[in-house]
């Protein structure tokens, strides 16, 4: 919950008419309304996952929005970035979602920051706001934010999103849970993860679960994703809840090519199973001695959790595939059921 000095702060008559939907629940009322008022959200991004996070923020009044992004719209955003339309194709980003935004809310203090987000301005940006909402596709940006929210005791709101997949996780809130504890701060920072296809709905969706999760935080409401992470697959209509350790097991990174093969085999030996996540066709082509097979859509049933647990109590696991995004999917799935592994990844696109 923030702190903010109430005393000074007034709703107006208008604002009574406005909020009384939100004012009158138990969860809200005049003074939750008036921590609104006064919070400052800053939105790393103006993206998918962000478009629906800003309209809900402004629509329920939000005081200030700042906004870090340098992108351009594109034709290609309409289909999941529904703050703009054909209209705004090769405009700011930041400007058109200024403009928007004060259409559905006047009172909303809009604050574009139109350049890139970087490891030089990400203290200076970050220490003016309250609470950090991060929409980003890299994990460069995301261990920066971890690392500067963390220096500044900011709250960080974090959301992903894939095809039809997504996560959602609150980070540096009470001293709990932080980014690093999901991810190893040295993996793949020049990784985008902007590289499936994604629908709209999917945004949404996150987007959504993060703009409820900032508003439980302004106004003090009972936070009961503190130290968990979202896990939602919208095309099999599941989602799950699962708790993250702050001592984070440690994931080593191998760097790996052809040349490396016979290390790798030996990791068969010395109780280490590789675990090769590619699909049965990749499999076959080509794979390590001994190692065993379980396509990643395998990942998702309870007996190959079951399987990694039993084997990994006696046995090191150790994860190899030559799509890092995948790799890190299952890495993210295994810590947070804490299953020991390592993570094996290779410079080349085949072993």
């Amino acid at each position: 919950m923030l702190n903010p000095i109430l005393y000074y702060v007034k709703l107006s008559k208008e604002n009574y008419l406005r909020y009384s939907k939100q004012i009158i629940l138990e969860n809200i009322g005049i003074e939750g309304q008036k921590r609104i008022k006064t919070a400052k959200i800053l939105m790393i991004g103006a993206g998918g996952l962000s478009c629906p996070i800003m309209m809900y923020l402004t629509g329920c009044g939000v005081g200030y929005i700042g906004i870090v992004d340098l992108d351009k719209i594109e034709v290609s955003n309409l289909n999941r970035q529904i703050l703009y339309n054909e209209e705004h194709v090769n405009k700011f980003k930041v400007q058109i979602a200024k403009i928007q935004l004060n259409k559905i809310n006047k009172d909303c203090k809009i604050i574009p920051h139109q350049y890139k987000f970087t490891s030089l301005n990400s203290k200076e940006l970050i220490k003016y706001y309250d609470i950090i909402i991060d929409t980003s596709d890299n994990f460069k940006t995301r261990n920066t934010i971890n690392q500067i929210c963390y220096e500044l005791s900011k709250i960080y709101i974090y959301g992903a999103v894939d095809s039809f997949c997504g996560q959602m996780s609150i980070f540096n809130y009470k001293d709990g849970i932080k980014y690093n504890n999901l991810y190893s701060k040295y993996i793949s920072e020049d990784k985008n993860c902007n590289t499936n296809g994604i629908i709209g709905v999917t945004t949404g969706y996150i987007g959504t679960l993060q703009a409820i999760e900032t508003i439980k935080i302004i106004t003090g409401c009972k936070q009961k994703l503190n130290n968990k992470i979202i896990l939602c697959d919208l095309i099999n209509t599941k989602t799950i809840t699962q708790k993250i350790y702050s001592h984070r097991i440690k994931i080593n990174k191998i760097l790996i090519n052809k040349q490396y093969i016979q290390k790798l085999e030996s990791y068969t030996k010395n109780k280490q199973v590789v675990i090769d996540i590619r699909s049965n066709e990749e499999f076959l082509k080509r794979h390590v001695k001994k190692s065993i097979n379980i396509p990643l859509k395998s990942f998702k049933t309870h007996k190959t959790l079951k399987f990694l647990r039993k084997y990994g109590n006696q046995n090191l696991i150790c994860i190899y595939c030559n799509n890092i995004k995948r790799s890190l999917l299952i890495s993210s799935l295994l810590t947070v059921n804490q299953i020991q592994h390592k993570l094996l990844k290779t410079n080349n696109k085949t072993i």
